[in-house]
């Protein structure tokens, strides 16, 4: 029997949302990865004060998740990505035109905001616009769409910086941010009512079961973040370990997910995207308190297999015994 056009996927619309996703992880690595030796270049600012950047981040991050439901059940859902991706866009170009370190760091902060929100913001609709019986196909494709954009991210990025200069290199990336914009804002979505969601809550922030899971996320995804500044060595070890994070994101998506209950769906997947997120950001200030190829090559392989040993001995049987589907 033919499957009726909303019980498929790969609609229109699912696509153009994909196509947004991997438009934000592309921009936000364009850049991010290479701020510190930005930094020391144009303000002489020492990679152990310059790594700080990615503190402030990820404290924006942080500062906006307990908003994000309310703000998602107030505003039109694709207005909950489209104004901080756009003003992510613009905090890219600010980079190029800031004078102190901590103007960096304010920049860093409000990026780190409008990152969450519209991170958060495209998940909430992509799986409004997907079918129940097509969810977690669909949350798999869109994990797996997010780690391949941070691929593409960082390799256009790194050449550009190379080839460009830095104050290109914001252009390009507001204009990869903006192009996602175009494609989310052909995106058809109902109206929906209001639904009086609390202004502060966990809800589309943190799933609190899955806790134990999360440090093992963090750990894998520093072991990668670590390896990011090689690439500006011609170093090409990251792009693997961006590879098995791509690859990775599936059974802990799923994971994540099965320790949730059903209305929590988009809670399991902001709080695993998330910890991949501050855990790419603490492996690549670690870096840069060190570059040494050799070191940094050893200390990631090192958390790399501490990750996946306490996913495998500690995560998957907390995992096995909480399970909720």
């Amino acid at each position: 029997m033919k499957k009726s056009s909303i019980d498929s996927l790969l609609t229109a619309d699912f696509l153009r949302m994909c196509v947004a996703h991997f438009m934000l992880y592309v921009s936000l690595f364009m850049l991010l990865p290479w701020m510190p030796v930005v930094l020391k270049q144009q303000l002489e600012i020492p990679f152990s004060q310059g790594v700080w950047l990615y503190a402030a981040f990820v404290a924006g991050m942080l500062l906006v998740g307990p908003f994000h439901a309310h703000l998602g059940d107030v505003y039109r859902r694709k207005n909950l990505f489209l104004f901080p991706a756009i003003g992510m866009a613009a905090v890219g170009v600010g980079y190029a035109y800031a004078e102190q370190w901590v103007h960096c760091c304010l920049l860093a902060l409000l990026q780190g905001g409008c990152f969450a929100l519209a991170m958060v913001g495209d998940l909430t609709v992509t799986i409004d616009i997907t079918h129940s019986s097509r969810r977690t196909a669909g949350n798999l494709t869109f994990a797996w769409i997010g780690r391949m954009g941070m691929m593409v991210g960082c390799c256009i990025g790194v050449w550009l910086l190379q080839k460009v200069g830095f104050q290109q290199l914001t252009l390009v990336a507001a204009a990869a941010m903006l192009l996602g914009c175009l494609f989310e804002m052909r995106v058809y979505l109902p109206f929906r009512a209001p639904i009086g969601v609390p202004m502060v809550t966990i809800d589309r922030f943190l799933l609190p079961r899955a806790w134990l899971p999360a440090i093992g996320v963090v750990l894998l995804a520093a072991s990668v973040g670590h390896l990011m500044p090689l690439l500006l060595t011609g170093d090409f070890c990251p792009l693997i370990g961006l590879g098995i994070l791509a690859v990775g994101v599936i059974p802990l998506v799923c994971l994540f997910v099965r320790l949730s209950h059903h209305c929590q769906r988009g809670t399991a997947n902001a709080s695993c995207y998330q910890a991949m997120d501050v855990g790419i950001m603490l492996g690549l200030s670690l870096s840069y308190l060190n570059l040494d190829a050799g070191l940094i090559h050893r200390e990631a392989l090192s958390w790399g297999l501490i990750a996946m040993l306490f996913l495998l001995l500690v995560a998957y049987p907390y995992y096995r015994s909480h399970r909720l589907r």
